[in-house]
């Protein structure tokens, strides 16, 4: 619906034009906007009731009044109908809707509208210019999913992009062509801060470390599963990850004299790629009324060597079966208060007992890849 917004923000007015070509004209014209006129809240674009009358009228002629609630189901907001009759006079004095009279039992006559074949293909000229603009916002969003950033992973999710978006699978192999996700964005090399040496994991650090609980932030944690399909990459996405983690940080290092331990908890039903149809069915699959979560427990945590990478080992459950468990992630600590945790780990959905779910023409291949960004924060600092 935001696409809709944007566009349909064109206005034109064609009172005065002498003929055909000339509207047409003023169709495929974009106005520019108004300086100092940028507006952060949703709003339905003023002269949007005209092209959605057009819209409207090509699926089933109908009485002004009758427009009203269909006009609503944009979800933009009050329509005023008024207005509507304004817009149905104006559009009718244009040469795009015509209106006939029907004689009601009583009262008097009601005028239904309709569409001309100019109304049509003025239509078709509002439809081109929403094309245009859904691509060139397509790519404004794909600019703000590749930074990388948490907060642009955070909104993909949270607003369901993915099946707008995509994802970047190969198409042969379960390997993902690299592009950086959850991971925030470099600085340029020449901007690049002074390098602090941090201890090595498990090593001594220069202030004590203590054992501490740390827990979640569902708001900035999140899951991505990236799927490789018959209609190609899909990615389904929940903002629903809970749990709890205790660990001993200090020096902006996670270390190991106390061994680390946690649970995480992932609201399955909440799993959306912003596709309708393709969510139902991965909910069907995965029977997620009967399974409603899936967690992780953690068991072993190990330094892979200096820096903040780490492997971990558990469990995780899943579909009501559990599974031994590894991967390796990066634990950033921000402060001794703060933990940022990412990783990714590719998995055989056959090993929870869920089939390739299939749907028409569409098939998902077995090997998934799940994507983890969790945010904890010390439970002393709430």
């Amino acid at each position: 619906m935001h696409v809709f917004l944007i566009s349909l923000v064109v206005a034109v007015d064609t009172s005065e034009l002498p003929d055909e070509d000339a509207i047409l004209m003023a169709f495929g014209t974009l106005p520019t906007v108004d300086e100092g006129a940028a507006r952060f809240e949703l709003a339905p674009p003023r002269r949007f009731v005209l092209p959605a009358i057009l819209l409207l009228l090509s699926e089933q002629p109908g009485y002004g009044y009758g427009l009203v609630p269909r006009l609503e189901e944009f979800q933009f907001g009050h329509v005023d109908r008024p207005a509507v009759y304004r817009a149905l006079a104006q559009l009718e004095a244009d040469g795009l809707v015509e209106a006939r009279s029907q004689n009601p039992t009583a009262g008097q006559a009601r005028r239904v509208y309709s569409l001309t074949s100019m109304g049509e293909r003025v239509l078709g000229v509002w439809m081109g210019v929403i094309k245009d603009e859904h691509d060139h916002l397509g790519q404004v969003l794909r600019r703000y999913q590749a930074t990388g950033t948490t907060d642009a992973v955070l909104a993909e999710v949270g607003g369901g992009w993915s099946s707008a978006l995509g994802v970047a699978w190969s198409p042969v192999s379960s390997t993902s062509d690299g592009r950086s996700r959850f991971n925030p964005v470099e600085p340029e090399r020449d901007e690049l801060p002074p390098r602090v040496e941090r201890p090595a994991p498990g090593a001594s650090p220069a202030a004590p470390a203590t054992s501490r609980n740390f827990r979640l932030d569902p708001e900035r944690s999140a899951v991505l599963i990236d799927v490789r399909s018959t209609v190609g990459p899909l990615s389904f996405g929940t903002l629903g990850v809970s749990g709890s983690f205790r660990g001993a940080v200090a020096d902006g290092v996670l270390h190991l004299d106390f061994a680390p331990s946690g649970r995480i908890t992932i609201d399955v039903t909440g799993l959306t790629s912003g596709n309708r149809l393709y969510d139902a069915e991965l909910l069907r699959r995965i029977d997620a009324r009967r399974h409603p979560t899936a967690s992780l427990e953690l068991r072993r945590c190990d330094a892979t060597g200096p820096g903040t990478r780490y492997r971990l080992a558990g469990e995780l459950t899943f579909h009501g079966i559990t599974r031994a468990a590894e991967g390796t992630v990066s634990v950033e600590a921000l402060s001794d208060q703060r933990l940022v945790v990412t990783g990714e780990q590719v998995f055989d959905i056959r090993d929870f007992a869920i089939p390739s779910p299939t749907m028409l023409m569409l098939r998902i291949f077995p090997d998934v890849r799940v994507r983890l960004h969790a945010e904890a924060e010390s439970e002393e600092a709430q």
